[in-house]
């Protein structure tokens, strides 16, 4: 039977009704209030395996038996954590979103720009829905805790039985350690209407995931990303078979801690169904850039190098206005894992598309050993000039942005769009632009290289 464990946390009207307001200042202890029902853990339905015999446990080792006995409570607090943490990136970003357009409008507004930020549909749809989802239920359950006897192993001589057990243990290569995987296929499908007509068809993707339970790498390989309005009912259910080692030799409450306390780290990369949106380094959006841009581009402005100017100026101007709410890291961080291909299929520390054996051939379209560099910053490239003005404005804040606005106020005659700007640099520092766009170079690289990925 069905085990059914109520979980509390409070989670406010925002995330059930993605379109209501937003709750109040929310503390930890807040999620101890309200009671969730229908939280079910199938500990009574998982099936203990002997991966040697591939039939059902019938052993009584401790180790076993105990972190087995774990399981409800480490799930329970795997899945509260996961809800209140979620709950509080959600909260910042729909509240930002809320004021940021505004601000937007006011900034733009300040340089002589008329008119305001088209902003079009919800944001965070995707994310709400998810949300929403793992409120009603989990989207995977354990379906078999499959146990490996090394002491029995070592017996065989380390040779694997011939089940479909061992296809997720073997020994590595180079130590000879043994290692264990995860490999799951998370489904979505659901009805979906037309845009044109009253129509409907009929919406599927689905995500390859895997993971190296002990060396935390791994892939996921998403064969289409989710459409604005997918409903939480679209995501399918995930069974997935979690492989344990246990060694007589080592004391039994010390294996079951340790079992515990990986199997929490481990859920936490396997089960993040955040990432059908993106990782998490680079799912949220960082304010209205496009919206900004598109605003600046519908203005008569007397300056040449126009596709220059409007880019630089919106990206300036909507970084003025998120560092209201995320720190610069945020943004040199999300610059360091976009920039990296290999950052969207990760799971875990590093990729690992576990090709363990000859039939398994998972494959991504670049060199996966290409290390992530630090981008090139150049004045001219009118998407990386981004980090020269940011530097300006992390030095000299409201110094620099008066600068520049009063620049471009000022223009009537034809102007030179990039001497504008460095006019403004100039200006804010105290010294010409010539010196203090290879410094501002050097301080944003530096900046970066604290987020390049090792």
């Amino acid at each position: 039977m069905r085990k059914v464990i109520c979980a509390y946390f409070f989670l406010a009207s925002l995330l059930l009704l993605p379109h209501a307001s937003a709750a109040d200042e929310i503390t930890d202890e807040d999620f101890d209030v309200i009671e969730i029902q229908g939280f079910e853990v199938f500990s009574n339905s998982i099936t203990v395996i002997d991966g040697i015999t591939g039939k059902e446990y019938e052993g009584k080792h401790p180790v076993v038996l105990g972190f087995r006995r774990e399981f409800d409570n480490l799930l329970l607090k795997f899945h509260k954590r996961l809800l209140i943490e979620e709950h509080k990136k959600l909260k910042t970003h729909s509240d930002s979103f809320k004021t940021l357009p505004a601000e937007l409008d006011q900034l733009a507004a300040s340089f002589g720009f008329k008119g305001k930020l088209k902003i079009e549909g919800p944001r965070l749809t995707r994310e709400f829905s998810i949300f929403n989802r793992m409120i009603k239920d989990p989207f995977f359950k354990i379906d078999e805790l499959v146990v490996w006897d090394i002491n029995q192993l070592k017996l065989r001589n380390n040779l694997l039985p011939k089940n479909k057990y061992a296809k997720n243990l073997r020994p590595n290569p180079e130590t000879g350690e043994w290692e264990r995987r995860i490999l799951t296929k998370w489904e979505v499908s659901c009805v979906r209407r037309n845009r044109n007509n009253n129509g409907t068809h009929h919406f599927y993707t689905h995500k390859q995931q895997g993971f190296n339970l002990d060396t935390n790498k791994g892939f996921h390989l998403i064969d289409q990303g989710l459409p604005w309005d997918v409903p939480p009912h679209a995501f399918r259910e995930v069974e997935l078979q979690y492989p344990i080692l246990v060694d007589t030799a080592i004391n039994v409450d010390e294996q079951v801690r340790e079992l515990s306390r990986d199997f929490i780290e481990n859920l936490f990369y396997i089960y993040d169904p955040f990432s059908w949106v993106a990782r998490g380094n680079t799912r949220f959006p960082w304010g209205y850039n496009r919206e900004i841009h598109d605003l600046i581009r519908s203005q008569k402005i007397n300056v040449n190098q126009r596709n220059w100017f409007d880019r630089v100026l919106a990206t300036f101007l909507n970084d003025v206005a998120t560092l209201k709410y995320w720190s610069a890291d945020l943004i040199y961080a999300q610059q360091m894992a976009s920039s990296s291909p290999k950052n969207r299929n990760i799971l875990g520390e590093d990729l690992d598309l576990l090709n363990w054996h000859k039939k398994e051939k998972r494959q991504v379209n670049y060199d996966i050993d290409t290390p992530n560099t630090i981008p090139n910053i150049s004045f001219d490239n009118s998407g990386r000039a981004r980090y020269i003005l940011l530097d300006a404005y992390r030095r000299y804040g409201d110094k620099f942005v008066d600068a520049l606005r009063t620049r471009v106020l000022a223009v009537s005659e034809k102007t030179d769009a990039k001497q504008l700007v460095r006019d403004a640099l100039a200006e804010a520092s105290g010294v010409s632009a010539k010196k203090y766009i290879p410094a501002a170079i050097r301080a944003q690289k530096a900046e970066l290289g604290q987020f390049l990925a090792k």
